[in-house]
């Protein structure tokens, strides 16, 4: 075989695999945008009601105590382990006094925003990156088919070993775009699980905040 024939049946290989991926989840009922690049359903920003059942927190002043922003950032950074980030809950706890539930409710409040915000962002990145993934897939199609087209012109077989020619040309851009998209798309699988990661440590630490809050 060929060397521009392999390279062609690399493209279209990759390519295929994308389209059929992104094309399953276009029709998923709950996903609305397109360009989203996982298999988790998109989901756009979480629901405080959805893991918290302490008061409301709505219209609540998240201002009014410095110490809570500062200990919420901490809380949120991923690099501090779940245990850590529990004990340091547990301990503001016991050192909130009369006000506990009150304070407590706000460190919740406040760890939910500034969680939610950066796995929005996440999303907002990963959504680009699949909307880029997409465009590489159509310039590898195009290229593709410029590469077949410099194969019906081509007279002579040898013609892919020599760099200078149109068809060797045309194969070595589409071999290194290829090889771009594919390196890339191995990424997802790391990258789609960081936002089911901030949703997880969301989920733990306000548990740990409201067993803080039930007990007497």
């Amino acid at each position: 075989m060929r060397h521009d024939a392999i390279v062609a049946g690399l493209a279209v290989l990759a390519t295929a695999a994308f389209c059929q991926s992104a094309l399953g989840r276009d029709y998923h009922p709950k996903n609305s945008n397109p360009d989203w690049p996982c298999e988790q359903v998109l989901v756009s920003h979480l629901s405080p009601a959805s893991m918290w059942s302490g008061p409301s927190i709505q219209g609540l002043d998240k201002n009014a105590n410095p110490t809570i922003d500062e200990l919420a950032s901490k809380l949120q950074q991923r690099r501090l382990p779940i245990d850590q980030a529990k004990s340091q809950i547990d301990a503001f706890a016991k050192s909130a006094g009369a006000d506990r539930k009150q304070k407590l409710t706000v460190l919740f409040a406040l760890l939910f925003g500034k969680l939610d915000n950066e796995r929005s962002q996440v999303i907002s990145g990963l959504t680009r990156f699949g909307h880029r993934q997409k465009e590489m897939a159509d310039k590898i199609r195009a290229e593709n088919a410029k590469l077949h087209e410099e194969q019906d012109k081509s007279v002579n077989p040898d013609e892919a070993n020599n760099p200078t020619t149109p068809v060797s040309k045309a194969a070595k851009q589409l071999q290194w775009d290829v090889r771009i998209f594919q390196d890339q798309h191995k990424m997802l699988t790391y990258v789609c699980q960081v936002p089911v990661l901030i949703e997880q440590r969301l989920f733990a630490l306000t548990r740990a905040i409201q067993n803080d809050m039930d007990k007497s």
